[in-house]
C-alpha cells in the first residue's frame, strides 16, 4: 500500500512540476501563481499545498525539473550521433539543437534566469545549475566531436560560441508565434554559425596523437 501511495506522490509532484513548466514558458514567472499550476496539473490546491507549501519552494523544484528536461533533450540529440568529419558532425549538431532553444523548457529556464536578477535564493540555485549545464554540454561537445586531449580551451570556446549564439537567437525567437517558421534572417544566423565553428574546429592540429577518453 505504501508503495501505491509513493507512486501516486511521486506522479503528482511530477504533474506538478511539468504544470509549472508550462507555466513559466505560458505566462512568464509573474503570472505562475500556485493556484494556476494546480489549475493546469488537475490537482487540487489541498494537494499542490502539501508537496509544496510555499511558491519559493515550488519554483526551486521546478528549475531542478527545467534543468533535467534540458538535459534529457540534449542526450536525445545526440544518441544517434552523426559520422563524417568534426565539421559535418558539429553543423548537424547546430541543426538539431536548434529547435531545442524554442520549446517549453528553454523559455522556462529564461524566465527563471530573467527572475533570479532580483531574487538572492533564486539567483544562487540559477547559477549553480547553469554551470552545471554548460558544463555537462562542455563535456558532451568533446564526447561527440572526439576532441583532441590538451586542446581543452578551444573546447570551452566553441561551445561558449554555439550556446550563446543560439540563446541570442532564442531571445530573439520569443518575439514570434510559437509556431511560426523561421524568418531569413535566423536561418542565415545559423548557417553564419556553423561557418565560424567550422573555423575553430579546422585550427585544430590533426597530428594530435592522443584522443581525451571523455566521460559523461
Amino acid at each position: 500500500m505504501s508503495s501505491l501511495q509513493d507512486e501516486r506522490s511521486a506522479e503528482t509532484r511530477r504533474r506538478l512540476l511539468d504544470a509549472t513548466v508550462a507555466c513559466l514558458s505560458a505566462q512568464g514567472y509573474a503570472g505562475t501563481t500556485t493556484t494556476e499550476i494546480a489549475r493546469r496539473a488537475g490537482v487540487s490546491r489541498g494537494a499542490q499545498m502539501h508537496h509544496f507549501p510555499k511558491k519559493e519552494e515550488l519554483v526551486v523544484s521546478a528549475l531542478e525539473h527545467v534543468f533535467t528536461l534540458r538535459l534529457s533533450e540534449m542526450r536525445a540529440v545526440v544518441a544517434d550521433p552523426p559520422s563524417g568529419s568534426r565539421e559535418h558532425r558539429l553543423a548537424v549538431l547546430i541543426d538539431k539543437m536548434w529547435p531545442l532553444f524554442k520549446g517549453p523548457p528553454f523559455y522556462a529556464w529564461l524566465e527563471l534566469v530573467v527572475a533570479s536578477r532580483t531574487d538572492p535564493a533564486l539567483n544562487d540555485a540559477v547559477r549553480v545549475a547553469s554551470l552545471d549545464f554548460l558544463g555537462r554540454l562542455h563535456v558532451g561537445l568533446g564526447v561527440l566531436l572526439d576532441w583532441p586531449t590538451g586542446r581543452e580551451d578551444e573546447l570551452y570556446d566553441l561551445a561558449m560560441i554555439v550556446i550563446g549564439r543560439l540563446e541570442a537567437l532564442a531571445l530573439e525567437r520569443a518575439l514570434f508565434a510559437p509556431g511560426e517558421i523561421d524568418p531569413p534572417e535566423f536561418v542565415r544566423a545559423l548557417e553564419t554559425l556553423k561557418r565560424v565553428s567550422a573555423m575553430l574546429v579546422r585550427e585544430l592540429d590533426s597530428s594530435d596523437p592522443i584522443q581525451k577518453q571523455w566521460v559523461i
